[in-house]
């Protein structure tokens, strides 16, 4: 699975980012040289719709007096992408997410796995024993053991329900697998391993054994996307 599809067109240069990072700005450099600034409305604009100018030190150099030394320009997720499919229903039936939730947040859609697939991806162990190549991660599930991928979810409680459906359209939206929606907030975030699934968590949804439709892993819109160029899998 690819954890970033963000285009290289872009001239920005991602600064070193873990799996599950949070540190998820990016240097710009319109010229050879860095740009320097006091505040963000010193920088240049990033010409991306997904990302916003931050004017900070780079983490070698935060304990800098900024009153003697200036910062650095980077570029930072715009943090005001708002998730919250009810606002986009009720706002516009038709909008490209709103579709989607209609027909892909149906709670009718997460069945449950069936007798002969427990102890498969996703799926509840077999006899307290998951197939070969798998172990139960922390909820209870059978996942596999590379830490670079989502944990395995099941949509167990209705607030979970539609959960891949808010996590895609930030996925899309930001052309980067590590975003969810975090349902407190009702924003898009970089998922944190340390809090629960749907409320800024890492995972992935998977339904009778496979991992949700819902996911799209094809190429996403570009610089210039706005809400209406998110996509999603399962056909839609």
């Amino acid at each position: 699975m690819t954890t970033s599809r963000i285009p290289v067109a872009l001239g920005l240069v991602l600064a070193t980012l873990g799996t599950f990072g949070v540190s998820c700005t990016a240097i710009l450099a319109p010229r050879d040289d860095v740009q320097r600034c006091g505040t963000a409305d010193d920088c240049d604009p990033t010409g991306d719709n997904r990302y916003v100018p931050a004017c900070r030190f780079d983490e070698d150099n935060l304990d800098l007096d900024p009153s003697q030394v200036d910062k650095i320009c980077v570029a930072d997720f715009k943090p005001s992408v708002g998730c919250d499919e009810q606002s986009y229903i009720n706002s516009n039936p038709e909008h490209v997410y709103s579709k989607a939730f209609d027909e892909l947040g149906d709670i009718t859609r997460y069945a449950a796995c069936a007798p002969e697939q427990l102890g498969s991806l996703g799926c509840l162990p077999m006899g307290g024993a998951c197939n070969q190549g798998l172990a139960l991660n922390e909820l209870g599930l059978c996942d596999d053991a590379n830490e670079a991928t989502p944990m395995a979810v099941q949509a167990t409680t209705e607030e979970l329900v539609g959960q891949d459906v808010r996590d895609q359209f930030c996925r899309s939206f930001f052309c980067d697998d590590r975003f969810v929606c975090n349902t407190s907030t009702r924003f898009c975030v970089v998922c944190d391993p340390d809090k629960p699934f749907g409320e800024g968590g890492c995972g992935e949804i998977y339904i009778a054994g496979a991992r949700s439709c819902a996911y799209d892993d094809d190429e996403c819109a570009g610089a210039d996307v706005t809400d209406t160029d998110v996509r999603f899998g399962c056909g839609g």
